[in-house]
């Protein structure tokens, strides 16, 4: 059996380990300016111009990029603007209704849809930057909406996020990377056993809880069951939130319930998780693949901590180990900016592939883009590399997203079910909140 990526619908065969020769230009130096050509000094002197650019990067993430455009284009001042990541879709949606939205900003896909059919969304098919998208033809398909081109996938949501463990650890305790739900339990078990506390969640951050280890498995167990489109079954009424969410949540009870969560959990930030996990506090910490930047790894005591990662437990369905991708971060422009000529060349000077390149491998982002030869951190090459076993189905995108207002109702589950409410209860609230706001979900056709 080959290797299955699936768009919705429609079968693709490819391989998401990265990914073969690079893309070049594509009519794109680095140095970019409005429109995509270059600056010269024998032109004419442009008006200064100020653009807001908006994101959730709070690490600095996104300011090289910003500098070096700004160094390209001196007429260009770029205003960073950073929200909180917890309260990012919220703001974002009130800016953008009272018309005061960033000219150019990082859009979670789970808006994407709705903001591109709603009309917030400036229509940056035919710029230059969309070239790298358009050679992917099937994630471009995913991404397009009635046809035209509103954003540009800067990373791809993780298929399956890696759960990060440390090394010696494991080796005192002779234990082996679990490969199923059955052997991860068992190790867990092994380490509370040994006074060892197994997990640890940044969880006063709900995202660390919903975005990782519950996603996976989600995902995992209600793909199977929806046709491979989860959000757009959800939307359609084929199922009921209860009906693909009750696994998942089982789980994460099951292992609140056997002592496997740290119970410093509920109180950490995703900030102090990482460094919870760094100094050898606990053993595991599910999360995402740009764990190895971060300073708290980097600079952990070699002597006691060293890096490893491995696929979590999902389930199967006939043998098969099925995930989904989307994008992550969705680079965009406002239909409303005062300087769209502007707006666009950043655009394209953050998309351009000698730019993407290296601020994906900086920071060790996942992408499904042919063509950027991203080479990942060593200690995610057998993560990575799984992906492309004969054993995993990829589904890329879905016809609908739940609503940002859902997505909170699951974060308070999971944390409600971490400080041990029963999970009937929060299945129950969660179909009766699903339906308040079911009606809200945009739908591709």
């Amino acid at each position: 059996m080959k290797k299955k990526w699936l768009m919705p619908l429609i079968l693709m065969t490819t391989a998401v380990a990265l990914y073969g020769c690079s893309s070049g230009n594509n009519g794109q130096g680095p140095v970019a300016s409005p429109g995509g050509s270059s600056n010269s000094a024998s032109e004419n002197p442009k008006p200064n111009v100020t653009l807001k650019y908006a994101s959730w990067m709070s690490k600095g993430e996104d300011k090289p990029i910003i500098e070096a455009f700004m160094k390209a284009n001196p007429h260009i001042k770029v205003e960073e603007e950073v929200i909180d990541g917890g309260q990012y879709s919220q703001m974002l949606q009130t800016r953008i209704l009272s018309d005061d939205a960033p000219d150019v900003y990082l859009l979670p896909f789970n808006q994407y849809t709705q903001y591109a059919t709603e009309g917030h969304l400036f229509d940056l098919s035919n710029e230059p930057g969309m070239q790298l998208m358009i050679d992917n033809p099937l994630v471009d398909q995913a991404f397009q909406i009635n046809g035209k081109r509103f954003g540009f996938m800067v990373n791809a949501g993780t298929p399956v996020s890696p759960i990060y463990y440390n090394k010696k650890i494991f080796e005192k305790y002779n234990l082996e990377v679990p490969t199923n739900a059955e052997e991860f339990l068992a190790v867990n078990q092994t380490l509370k056993d040994n006074g060892v506390e197994p997990l640890v969640f940044g969880a006063k951050d709900a995202w660390t809880l919903s975005g990782t280890l519950y996603t996976a498995i989600f995902r995992s167990y209600a793909l199977p069951k929806t046709d491979g489109d989860i959000f757009y079954a959800l939307a359609k009424g084929d199922v009921k939130p209860s009906e693909v969410i009750d696994y998942p949540l089982q789980f994460i009870a099951d292992l609140v319930k056997q002592g496997y969560v740290s119970e410093a959990s509920s109180t950490l930030t995703y900030d102090q998780s990482v460094q919870y996990f760094a100094d050898g506090k606990a053993a595991m910490l599910p999360q995402g693949t740009w764990v190895p930047t971060l300073d708290p790894i980097v600079n952990a005591d070699s002597a006691s901590f060293e890096l490893g990662a491995f696929m979590p437990p999902v389930p199967r369905a006939d043998g098969i180990i099925h995930a989904m991708s989307n994008g992550d971060r969705m680079l965009v422009v406002s239909a409303n900016t005062k300087h769209p000529e502007e707006a666009k060349a950043l655009f394209n000077f953050f998309v351009n592939p000698d730019n993407l390149k290296p601020y994906l491998e900086e920071q060790s982002l996942f992408t499904v883009l042919k063509g950027l030869d991203i080479q990942t951190a060593p200690v995610l090459q057998d993560y990575v590399n799984g992906f492309s076993a004969d054993d995993v189905s990829v589904v890329i995108g879905s016809r609908s997203a739940v609503t940002p207002a859902f997505s909170k109702e699951v974060d308070i589950s999971l944390q409600n079910i971490l400080v041990g409410s029963s999970v009937e209860a929060e299945l129950k609230r969660l179909d009766e909140e699903f339906g308040k706001t079911k009606d809200q979900m945009v739908v591709k056709e």
